[in-house]
């Protein structure tokens, strides 16, 4: 059995999927409480454990997490978080500013991506430039589905997959280690070194939650135009699950 879990903006799903029978169980799904249009990461982890209980706390062999990519988790130095999460286009000028600094093309040979007001280099910028007492006060920063993933898994700091790290626009395609022409362009004062989430292979636990072995997340963009929920679920479980074959 693998518990499948479906974190986007304004609700987690949280699933079983019956890898034997090859169909789901049963999906619960909880809102999130909104405040002004942003949310509390910690919503979803209250999300994610009511939905288990309103399960009945299956008894499940892998946990798989996937959860909107376009959020900044912002931590602090004890790895709470500093700030709401929003997801919205307010860092599309910082996108427009990066570009302009260093070259589309550069940006997609060095990161893989180009940057866009989804992806947290971005939102990164528009931090620094725009809520200065909470950079300052930011200790380490991650994407929604590291955070979820990380914290189930008992982690205190936070980790990411290959596939995931390219999301944030700040490690290098050839090694996945922080890129520093990034970094120094979005704050050449801060101390990079432990600021953004540890790189590990998608096919390595990172940790335990109820018993079950928790791997890194996933963005849930791949999977959120599947259908219904019972669908992306499926689709989640099945996806970890080729990973492990």
């Amino acid at each position: 059995m693998i518990a499948a879990i479906d974190v986007s903006f304004a609700s987690t799903a949280v699933g079983v999927f019956d890898d034997v029978r090859r169909d789901v169980v049963d999906v619960v799904s909880i809102d999130h409480a909104l405040d002004n249009d942003e949310v509390s990461p910690l919503e979803w982890l209250r999300a994610v454990d009511e939905a288990w209980t309103r399960l009945g706390s299956p008894v499940v062999s892998t946990v798989s997490v996937a959860a909107f990519g376009s959020g900044l988790v912002v931590l602090d130095s004890v790895g709470r978080p500093a700030r709401a999460v929003w997801d919205d286009d307010r860092s599309e000028p910082d996108a427009g500013w990066c570009r302009k600094k260093l070259a589309p093309e550069w940006w997609e040979s060095e990161t893989g991506i180009i940057p866009e007001d989804r992806h947290a280099v971005t939102k990164m910028s528009w931090l620094h430039r725009s809520e200065v007492e909470v950079w300052n006060a930011a200790a380490s920063f991650a994407l929604p589905f590291d955070f979820v993933a990380s914290r189930l898994a008992g982690l205190n700091g936070v980790v990411t997959s290959s596939a995931g790290s390219i999301a944030y626009g700040l490690y290098r395609s050839s090694d996945r280690t922080a890129h520093s022409d990034i970094t120094t362009l979005i704050d050449s004062d801060r101390d990079w070194s432990d600021a953004l989430p540890r790189v590990v292979s998608s096919t390595t636990p990172i940790g335990r939650w109820n018993g079950a072995v928790v791997f890194a997340g996933i963005d849930r963009d791949r999977f959120s135009t599947s259908g219904t929920k019972p669908q992306v679920v499926r689709d989640i479980a099945m996806h970890f699950e080729s990973l492990l074959t």
